[in-house]
């Protein structure tokens, strides 16, 4: 009589099941890493192109809080004449004063915002897949009894273009609406030109 013990191994269906499982708990892990690197990569992504935009909107702030008046402006575009700061001119005259614009130019894949100063070849400050058309709304000062101040902000009306109202343009809101490559997103600021707005303020002023 054989008393050794009887060795049995897998059965084939076992060995199905088995390697089903680790094919799924696999299949999950992969799955589960590779949507978490997608979201950092995209989360990075989006951090890096709004962090782009908004150093780009600083340089425009910068301009308008810096502008004697504003010649022309549309939703999309800005013209205006700027006192130009520098370490040589802190407090600089009319004769530092330069015309500055900013368009917007649509068509293509690619939509770029420039910036030209005076004569100067156009600087490209951003290109992207879209950007928002109504970048601009300006507001004006007019006299208000009802306000404390003796003034409110009104609506710049761009279709009329009041020339009147237009030299009495005193702040600005301007809204970055962005996408780019599937990420959209959007930066409002305001700003106020502190020369046009102290001009109005003290008619008699000047800025020396």
């Amino acid at each position: 009589m054989n008393d050794k013990p009887h060795k049995r191994g897998f059965t084939l269906v076992e060995l199905l099941l088995g390697m089903s499982l680790t094919l799924l708990v696999g299949g999950v892990l992969y799955l589960m890493q590779s949507t978490g690197m997608s979201t950092v990569r995209k989360g990075t992504s989006q951090l890096l192109l709004t962090s782009e935009i908004r150093n780009k909107m600083e340089r425009m702030v910068a301009d308008l809080r810096n502008a004697k008046e504003i010649l022309e402006i549309q939703p999309d575009a800005i013209k205006m004449r700027c006192y130009k700061y520098s370490a040589e001119k802190p407090d600089p005259g009319e004769d530092a004063l330069v015309t500055v614009s900013y368009e917007v130019q649509r068509g293509g894949r690619q939509q770029v915002l420039w910036r030209t100063e005076n004569r100067e070849n156009p600087v490209k400050m951003l290109s992207l897949d879209k950007i928002g058309e109504r970048i601009f709304q300006p507001f004006f000062e007019a006299p208000d009894q009802l306000s404390p101040a003796g003034w409110s902000y009104y609506p710049f009306d761009m279709v009329s273009n009041d020339s009147g109202q237009r030299q009495r343009i005193s702040m600005l809101r301007i809204t970055l609406d962005f996408k780019q490559q599937g990420e959209s997103a959007a930066l409002v600021t305001s700003v106020s030109l502190r020369p046009a707005a102290t001009r109005i303020r003290q008619p008699n002023w000047k800025f020396r």
